[in-house]
């Protein structure tokens, strides 16, 4: 007997067939779908099931995956008024030296409750932003992050490793204290972390190392250290049968990549913008995956290729890159710019189709981050993933064909229910098991002491640019 049925609404399976069932159902029993079909057909075999929830007039689909964000950024994404170097050196200042548990532990239940609100189950963060400010001095505070995710209860797989060199670099400590952080300590923090959450709780961890450009040095011995401690990293993580990140590659990154043995289908790069043919051939190759991030700056300072890798058979999937200044986790808002980012760099309105879209952030992100067979598709014997979106508002109406109303008019408001594992997160829009408005206040609590401690308050005055073309 199933323990819960979704029925009545839409079912965008992204299963092999792609099948679309209108007035479908899904029917779980101990957190893994056991039926997924026709509603009068599901409901029959199932008829003493006491929990459903009622999809009426909602499209149902598996739980969407952000395949690239930043743990932190969600309490200093409004510094800065557009200045990116200010913000990223708010960045390195508050990460490392201005930033205790509290800190990271608010942040994440905050970038969590996002995630939840927009049907987002599963979700890469990488333990700060930029390659110099990671927290990975000390597994306090991944700890932080990873308990408060678990509390909201969705997916995370948590990215973090060590920065680059030269080392040591000053971390203020749990304690207060300001230290010197070898790359060691850092690595120590890496193996801790894995060994205390990858494979618990919905939560996985994956390597990080910097990405390395010939432009960064004329040095050939920091060269020669970068590669001693990204192969280093790398021979860790896949010793953990974890997966390995890097964030930023660009043109002529990724063939170094290769020469420093940071290649693999268990190997995703991100924003992947101005590539060389090289580049490309390195990824056709290898198999080693790229998560595109159209919403993000690095989009507009350079072009990713992501329509040639798709053609040559390279697996590309979807991130936000949030939070940040000018954007939000909500991966419908990064479907629909997907789309267009890329039909008007080749003037071509019939590229990428919405079913596309979608696959990139369900069942193709899940391959691509080695999960197909655990979740990204509405199929007997996976967990139980699944939100409903709502096809009833004015902007969603009429409700035919409900893919292309998915991923050309919702956004992340318009999901009503969310189900991790087979527990019911949200229904109708609205959390039982967590406090949104408490979340919220910690998180403003944290942030102005963050502010009060780093003097950065002037970085909170808006300068929304009036009457200004071009700032």
């Amino acid at each position: 007997m199933a323990d819960l049925i979704i029925e009545g609404g839409v079912v965008i399976t992204m299963d092999p067939a792609r099948r679309v069932i209108p007035d479908g159902a899904v029917a779980v029993a101990a957190g893994r779908i056991v039926a997924v079909g026709p509603r009068h057909q599901v409901s029959a075999a199932h008829r003493d099931t006491a929990a459903r929830v009622d999809a009426r007039g909602k499209a149902i689909l598996p739980g969407l995956i952000d395949g690239h964000a930043h743990a932190g950024h969600g309490l200093v994404k409004t510094l800065g008024n557009g200045d990116s170097e200010a913000w990223m050196e708010a960045c390195r200042v508050i990460y490392t030296l201005a930033s205790p548990p509290s800190f990271w532990r608010a942040e994440a239940a905050l970038a969590a409750a996002e995630r939840l609100r927009f049907g987002v189950t599963t979700g890469v963060s990488l333990l700060g932003g930029g390659d110099s400010v990671m927290r990975s001095d000390d597994p306090a505070f991944a700890d932080a992050h990873c308990e408060a995710v678990r509390e909201v209860g969705v997916r995370s797989i948590v990215a973090l490793g060590p920065t680059r060199p030269p080392h040591p670099r000053p971390y203020v400590g749990v304690d207060g204290v300001e230290r010197p952080i070898p790359f060691e300590r850092q690595l120590d923090t890496l193996q801790a972390v894995i060994r205390r959450w990858h494979g618990k709780d919905g939560i996985r961890i994956a390597g990080l190392t910097p990405v390395h450009r010939m432009e960064h040095g004329g040095d050939p011995s920091l060269a020669r250290e970068v590669e001693r401690q990204a192969r280093a990293t790398i021979a860790l993580v896949r010793q953990h049968g974890c997966l390995f990140h890097q964030d930023g590659h660009r043109k002529g990154s990724i063939e170094t990549a290769r020469l420093f043995g940071l290649v693999g289908e268990d190997v995703f790069f991100s924003h992947c913008t101005d590539l060389t043919e090289g580049d490309i051939r390195v990824l056709e190759e290898t198999g080693t995956r790229v998560v595109h991030n159209p919403s993000a700056i690095a989009s507009v300072r350079g072009v990713c290729s992501a329509v040639e890798l798709l053609e040559r058979g390279v697996r590309v999937f979807l991130g936000s890159d949030a939070t940040a200044p000018d954007r939000s986790a909500d991966m419908f808002r990064h479907m629909f710019q997907f789309i267009r980012y890329h039909q008007r760099r080749f003037k071509d309105e019939t590229l990428l189709p919405p079913g596309k879209a979608l696959e990139m952030c369900t069942i193709e992100a899940a391959e691509a981050l080695g999960l197909a067979a655990e979740i990204g598709s509405l199929e007997p014997g996976k967990r139980a993933d699944v939100i409903t979106v709502d096809l009833s508002a004015p902007h969603m109406a009429p409700a035919n064909m409900p893919v292309s109303r998915v991923v050309y008019f919702a956004n992340g408001h318009d999901v009503r229910d969310v189900v991790v594992e087979g527990r019911v997160l949200m229904r109708d829009g609205a959390s039982s098991h967590i406090s949104v408005p408490e979340i919220v206040a910690e998180a403003e609590r944290e942030t102005a002491k963050m502010l009060k401690a780093t003097g950065m308050e002037g970085l909170v005055a808006e300068d929304p640019g009036w009457g200004l073309v071009r700032r």
